[in-house]
């Protein structure tokens, strides 16, 4: 059997319930699925399994999207329109339809819904329940970058040190502080003063932080952030951030972000329901 780590898919709601474990566990088992991927060793973890995509738009087609990640690891997907299903959000979630889908498939993917919509179908349907988990701003987004900067810097993430010069209070941003936190990378924050992140929630994520002393930093603009971090992000709207590493060759190409991209899904994937 494919080892796979073991995280509660409530957890991949975002990233404030993932602990420092859970980040390294997904990230060591993406960076598995894509070097197989690369080696032509693609297992089928999922083979079996049946994931419903529930979005009233058609679902993406393109590498990267949950669809295709979900495919790629041998299970079948279908999708459904809420609307049609009696789980619009205009209304409250049929309970017996969100059971039936919960007996039709191992794991449901609830996209463009409403969070208490998608809470509401989770407690019914009795197995995972992910929150548009493929979208391009949904927070878990920040583990396909935590994985190609890993990759490109060549460090492990509690001696990593990142410059964000963006918004640190976007989805992913926020997200990118948390993972920081939970793992001991050193963030430096160079943004606006009046996008800094509130000063209880700023001080509660430095006294939770697992690594050895304060390795969050709060700066006004790049220059003040300093040049010698390993890994510079230039975070100016969502992922896929463009970023420089010390030592590295040529910048991403965008297959190779699609390859993190869709490692890291299918790692989270596998974790919840494999």
């Amino acid at each position: 059997m494919y080892p796979r780590p073991s995280v509660p898919h409530r957890h991949l709601w975002s990233v404030d319930s993932l602990s420092s474990a859970d980040i390294r566990e997904v990230l060591d088992s993406a960076r598995r699925l894509r070097l197989d991927a690369r080696e032509g060793r693609a297992a089928a973890p999922l083979r079996g399994r049946n994931l419903a995509l529930l979005n009233d738009a058609a679902p993406a087609e393109g590498a990267g999207s949950l669809r295709h990640a979900a495919l790629g690891l041998g299970a079948q997907v279908s999708h459904l329109r809420p609307s049609e299903a009696r789980l619009s959000a205009a209304d409250a979630a049929d309970a017996a339809t969100a059971r039936l889908l919960g007996r039709l498939y191992d794991a449901i993917d609830c996209e463009d819904m409403s969070a208490a919509l998608v809470a509401e179908v989770a407690r019914e349907a009795g197995v995972p329940v992910f929150n548009g988990l493929g979208g391009a701003r949904h927070p878990t987004r920040v583990l396909a970058e935590l994985l190609a900067i890993q990759d490109r810097s060549g460090k492990a993430l509690d001696t990593l040190s990142v410059r964000f010069v963006g918004d640190p209070t976007s989805p992913c941003g926020a997200a990118l502080l948390r993972a920081a936190a939970a793992t001991g990378i050193e963030l430096r924050i160079a943004a606006a003063r009046d996008r800094w992140p509130p000063p209880e929630l700023w001080e509660a994520l430095k006294a939770g932080a697992v690594a050895r002393g304060a390795r969050l930093y709060l700066f006004e603009n790049a220059a003040q952030a300093g040049e010698d971090s390993d890994v510079t992000l230039a975070a100016a709207g969502d992922p896929p951030w463009p970023f420089t590493a010390r030592g590295a060759a040529a910048p991403l190409r965008d297959d190779e972000r699609a390859d993190y991209r869709q490692a890291a899904l299918q790692a989270m994937l596998v974790a919840a329901i494999g």
